[in-house]
């Protein structure tokens, strides 16, 4: 995206999980090529603080907590968001912003009503295909709205909905050579390779699936790069100590060379990791997490499974058997699984963060 003449401040905000704080990232930094003076704003207690600073974005933290119905820890978040948003009314005083972005997740609310509040304008992006709570309230005083999939136009009003796709950071869209990324994880490039994610903070339900599979994959000279999550972390690595070409850890830092290196991807359904998939063209196999709100994960899944490019799988109709099986049919079909890596690059959107970022350009500078 070509160099902006004009001087704009621009205030991002999202987080609580991978799934809100990654895209929020890859908005904020095509902004910044256009010259854009960013200022990330988020929760004191997420992860967003030190992803944006490692990403050289400057960050402050509001208070903030989820809203989960009548409840205690409803009254007490329902505090810390009013203080959140006393905040961050301050913020923006000092900062100016000419539009704020946000990308969904319960500090989001506080910062962008604050944004309102003072007069300024709001650009939001939705993840999921079946909006979360905190994107549908806020959408009412949203000048426009970004969605990642066609089916989401029908909840928000027309005039001002655009589907841009979700925003990917850049390291992997462009990823690297498979050999070499294979190489960094210690497995060989030549042979069939499983990427195992189940989001930023892990699935146990996946994790276990994963380790009941494991036997019957390395039998059949497949590899496996597993993200536990911290909570499984200790559990995968002292059950399979020495299995080899199994590769455990708690949170994957270099994602761009996990995609790299895998020919398939089994993984939850959240948004952002359906587009990171779909970005680097892989096949998928895909089992919804069944407690998300409104069930977005299942109508994520099925919309990439609608078009072939990964199947959806019901966690309760599942064992580790019938995964690895599952696996080893692909791999034995090379013809299914070029089709499905087809199917899943169509459904790609790579300029999808040049494409928010235009948006709210364009809201920053039309007249009122």
């Amino acid at each position: 995206m070509r160099k902006i003449l004009l001087r704009m401040k621009v205030v991002v905000t999202g987080g609580g999980t991978g799934g809100h704080i990654y895209p929020a990232l890859a908005i904020a930094s095509a902004l910044s090529e256009t010259g854009a003076d960013i200022l990330f704003v988020g929760s004191a207690h997420g992860p967003e603080g030190a992803l944006a600073r490692k990403h050289g974005f400057e960050f402050v933290s509001v208070a903030s907590g989820p809203i989960y119905g009548l409840s205690y820890r409803t009254a007490v978040s329902t505090l810390k968001l009013a203080a959140g948003s006393i905040a961050a009314r301050r913020i923006i005083g000092d900062f100016k912003p000419d539009v704020l972005i946000g990308t969904g997740g319960y500090t989001c609310a506080g910062v962008l009503l604050a944004g309102w509040s003072c007069g300024k304008r709001i650009v939001l992006h939705e993840q999921n295909v079946v909006p979360g709570r905190t994107n549908r309230l806020l959408s009412r005083f949203a000048r426009r709205i970004c969605v990642t999939f066609e089916e989401s136009k029908r909840y928000f009003p027309e005039s001002r909905v655009v589907v841009t796709g979700l925003p990917v950071r850049k390291d992997i869209i462009e990823g690297i050579d498979r050999y070499q990324a294979a190489g960094r994880f210690g497995l060989d490039g030549g042979r069939p390779t499983v990427l195992v994610i189940g989001g930023s903070q892990g699935a146990l339900r996946i994790n276990n699936l994963i380790l009941e599979a494991l036997p019957l994959l390395c039998e059949n000279g497949v590899q496996i790069i597993h993200q536990t999550g911290e909570c499984g972390y200790e559990d995968a690595a002292a059950l399979n100590p020495d299995a080899q070409g199994y590769v455990v850890m708690p949170y994957i830092e270099d994602m761009a060379a996990a995609y790299s290196a895998a020919d398939v991807v089994v993984s939850r359904a959240g948004a952002s990791a359906i587009s990171e998939i779909t970005v680097r063209g892989l096949p998928s196999v895909l089992i919804p997490y069944p407690y998300a709100q409104g069930d977005h994960q299942s109508k994520n899944a099925q919309a990439l499974a609608n078009v072939g490019a990964a199947l959806a799988v019901d966690e309760k109709e599942i064992d580790g058997k019938s995964l690895a099986a599952i696996l080893l049919d692909l791999f034995n079909d090379g013809s299914r699984l070029r089709s499905m890596a087809e199917a899943s690059r169509r459904l790609a959107k790579p300029n999808a963060a040049v494409d928010v970022a235009k948006v709210v350009i364009e809201t920053a500078f039309t007249e009122r």
